[in-house]
């Protein structure tokens, strides 16, 4: 039982660890999208 509790938990550590890392993606790619818009304002 204790092990199925601590696979349990191990899993929702990565799928956690797993959305966090998809925000940074997508909020690097927002920010990259706005400094290539500010870039194209500046010309």
């Amino acid at each position: 039982m204790k092990n199925i509790l601590f696979d349990l938990f191990l899993f929702t550590l990565g799928a956690g660890f797993g959305v966090v890392i998809m925000c940074f993606m997508q909020t690097a790619k927002a920010a990259d999208r706005e400094i290539e818009m500010m870039e194209r304002r500046k010309k």
